[in-house]
């Protein structure tokens, strides 16, 4: 399919058109090649846009996975603590303890 452009200008407007090519030529840019390169940057624009918005995905599913593994370890602590505290208190008391009015001196 054909795509087609029509634009309509004035006079006035056609003038300052051939006015900016002039111009154009006399400094030497090719103002054809410099379209084509912005689109080409447009494009890789787009595509570094879309990159971006998957890093952002991955990274924020990493954080909440991490989040997660960090929440679970803490449990872990807390249960290990919570065993070794029971254990503990399971042990006698050591020599030399105050037990309610006197001292244990067992040795």
């Amino acid at each position: 399919m054909e795509k087609v452009n029509h634009i309509v200008i004035t006079r006035k407007e056609e003038r300052d058109l051939k006015k900016v090519k002039r111009l154009f030529e006399i400094m030497g840019i090719d103002h054809v090649s410099m379209e084509a390169r912005l689109r080409e940057l447009e494009a890789d624009s787009r595509k570094k846009d879309e990159e971006i918005a998957s890093l952002k995905n991955e990274l924020a599913t990493a954080q909440e996975a991490s989040e997660k593994l960090i929440r679970d370890q803490m449990k872990q602590i807390s249960v290990n603590i919570q065993k070794s505290v029971s254990k503990d208190s399971a042990v006698k008391k050591v020599p030399f303890a105050f037990e309610g009015n006197h001292i244990n001196e067992n040795y």
